[in-house]
């Protein structure tokens, strides 16, 4: 056996046909470790890295191919797979039947050269021989070695009957109750992108993450140029399948993902934030199950990770490896054994959902707020102001009810009722139109979008506290009206919603609304009260 040392990418083109070689013999399904991601990754974002790939060669035929990248230390060397950070998965590209002497062959020969080396090896799928094959060689160099693992679940495509598949699931979030209230703004349908509409799946992405801590970087501009890349490959073994959820030909969710043989992975999934409630990830990856099943693919892989969706959707699990070993000597050691720390640590805290939740988004709230520069200056301090409502926050509301409408008089005041196109048209307050929409709101406006009013047959609803009351029959709560219009409006719902008693809830420090309220014949029957301190919220109801 010989070692060949490729340390450009313009070397590596050398041994295109032999890297291809073995992952057609494998029947690889792993998209990270196909020629054309590392080449791309390497000639577009790793150009700067350490690449260093261990190539062996025997009897003139190349059997193996180890993606790595170094960093020399005051300790010696640190190995790492390369593409970290974007590759979920990586591995040796090895047939089966050489990777146990070609571990034996390679690991030898670079702790030779090296002399003093910790190996770091993210992304090793236990479904394969090399994490095995790994520890065998360990085990026979008297080496310790600490693995860490992370669930990653998958959807077997082979083995489900689609319909019987959605039974179970079609509940879970009301998805059939969602699925319903989107198809009622209009046409539903899933479309697979060319790559020059990837602009729109970077828009989509940004605003999806726009609140909120995104630590995959996928939108960064240094990132999109290798993910648009990609995208624009001829499709092959491996592809980009770019792929979205339309609603009256407007995008509000999507999947970069890759094809690799008989294996989809949903690389990134996200969805416009002006859609969230009627959950538009959740009906997209509905369709794509249907999809990718009819494509006649056997696997949807949805990466690694313990959130709850995939937990939800898959129907097996694999898990993903974190290898980390060294040298005996005692410097490599003490490295060793503190990434082992770290990793132990890091491994018991991703295992709390909160934990996770609050760094995604509490923080990414943070840094949006800091980011609108809300903020004033205090004796050369800077204070942010919209960070007050986390630390304290109280709001009173009081609700009226009004069932004698002698005074008020029955009118066909032209208001227009608010269509689904002229909602999903609207350049400002959409999600907030939206929301309402689907929270069983029709609403009603003059002239201008922006002060229609809002009249719901089911529930009083105090949205900016998250409290739902229920409605008796014959009853209708009124929302966002003016005090300029609200004899108008009453005259109109009079009319339209002939012998219901009416509902209207205001703040209770707005004195002037309570005032002409009261004029108008509204009685007040509840106070609803909401205190926030440092982030714990309570509610409270009683008489008024």
């Amino acid at each position: 056996m010989k070692l060949i040392s490729i340390k450009s990418y313009s070397h590596l083109e050398v041994y295109k046909q032999d890297w291809n070689k073995i992952m057609e013999d494998n029947e690889n399904t792993n998209p990270f470790i196909e020629y054309e991601f590392v080449y791309n990754w390497w000639r577009i974002l790793g150009y700067q890295e350490n690449v260093e790939i261990i190539a062996i060669q025997e009897h003139n035929r190349m059997i193996a191919f180890f993606p790595f990248q170094f960093k020399k230390t005051w300790y010696g060397y640190m190995a790492n797979f390369l593409a970290l950070g974007i590759a979920n998965y990586m591995d040796i590209i090895v047939r089966k039947s050489d990777a146990s002497r070609s571990i034996m062959f390679a690991l030898d020969e670079l702790i030779k050269m090296k002399k003093s080396i910790v190996f770091s090896l993210h992304g090793l799928l236990e479904s394969t021989v090399t994490p095995f094959a790994i520890t065998q060689y360990l085990n026979a160099r008297n080496m310790k070695e600490r693995h860490f693992s992370i669930i990653t679940p998958y959807i077997n495509l082979e083995q489900i009957n689609f319909d019987e598949y959605m039974k179970t699931r079609k509940k879970l979030h009301g998805m059939d109750r969602r699925d319903k209230r989107l198809r009622a703004l209009g046409d539903v349908s899933l479309k697979v992108l060319e790559a020059n509409e990837m602009d729109e799946i970077v828009r989509l992405h940004k605003r999806r993450w726009e609140k909120k801590n995104d630590t995959s970087g996928f939108s960064s501009e240094s990132k999109q140029e290798f993910f648009r890349y990609l995208a624009e490959l001829p499709k092959g073994k491996f592809s980009v399948r770019l792929t979205t959820l339309q609603v009256q030909e407007e995008k509000v969710a999507f999947t970069y993902g890759f094809t690799c043989r008989t294996r989809y992975l949903g690389y990134v999934l996200g969805h416009d934030s002006d859609f969230d409630c009627y959950g538009p990830g959740r009906l997209l990856i509905k369709e794509k199950v249907s999809q990718l099943i009819s494509d006649g693919f056997q696997k949807l892989d949805m990466s690694i990770g313990y959130e709850p969706y995939k937990m939800e959707w898959n129907t097996d699990v694999d898990y993903t490896r974190k290898s980390i070993f060294s040298t005996n000597n005692v410097r490599a050691k003490t490295i060793r054994n503190t990434l082992w720390i770290k990793n132990i640590l890091i491994s018991k805290v991703k295992k709390y959902r909160a934990v996770v939740l609050f760094r995604r988004n509490t923080i990414g709230k943070v840094r949006y707020f800091l980011r609108q520069k809300g903020s004033f200056s205090y004796r050369g301090r800077v204070i942010n102001t919209k960070l007050f409502p986390f630390i304290y926050d109280k709001r009173s509301y009081v609700i009226g009810k009004i069932s004698n409408f002698e005074e008020i008089e029955d009118t066909e005041t032209s208001f227009t009722e608010l269509s689904p196109n002229a909602a999903l048209s609207s350049e400002h307050e959409r999600k907030d139109i939206l929301q309402r929409i689907y929270n069983g709101y029709a609403g009603f406006y003059s002239e201008d979008l922006l002060k229609a009013f809002w009249v719901n047959e089911n529930v009083i609803r105090l949205d900016s506290v998250g409290v739902v009351l229920n409605l008796k029959k014959r009853s209708i709560y009124i929302n966002d009206w003016k005090n300029e219009n609200i004899i108008q409006i009453l005259g109109f719902v009079k009319h339209r919603y002939k012998g219901k008693d009416i509902f209207v809830s205001v703040h209770i420090k707005d004195k002037e609304s309570v005032n002409l309220l009261t004029q108008l014949g509204f009685q007040w029957t509840d106070k609803v009260t909401f205190t926030r301190v440092l982030g714990k919220s309570k509610i409270s109801r009683e008489e008024y």
